[in-house]
C-alpha cells in the first residue's frame, strides 16, 4: 500500500503536494547541510527531471507560504542553495 503522508502544524493539517513534502522530508532529514539547487533537483525529483533549477526556487517558496513562521526554518544559503537547521549566519 502506497504511504500517506501528512503535514501538520500545531495540530492544523495543511494541504501540500508530494513533491513539496518531499523536499521538505530531504531537507529535515538532512539537517544542516547545504544543497544546491541541482543537487535537489537530483535527490528530490530524480537525475532524469529537465525541469530547470528555479523549480526547486518555486517550491521553496510555496513551502514557506504554506510552513508560515515556520518556513523561516528553510534557510536561503546565498550563492549555493538550501538548508534546514543549525545556526542563524
Amino acid at each position: 500500500s502506497k504511504m500517506k503522508y501528512e503535514l501538520k502544524i500545531k495540530g492544523k493539517s495543511i494541504d501540500i503536494p508530494p513533491k513539496e513534502l518531499d523536499l521538505l522530508y530531504f531537507l529535515a532529514s538532512n539537517y544542516n547541510r547545504v544543497f544546491t539547487r541541482d543537487a535537489l533537483l537530483d535527490k528530490v525529483w530524480g537525475f532524469d527531471y529537465l525541469g530547470d533549477s528555479r523549480t526547486v526556487d518555486v517550491h521553496v517558496r510555496t513551502l514557506r507560504q504554506k510552513l508560515g513562521p515556520a518556513g523561516n526554518y528553510i534557510e536561503t544559503v546565498r550563492g549555493i542553495g538550501y538548508k534546514i537547521g543549525g545556526e542563524k549566519e
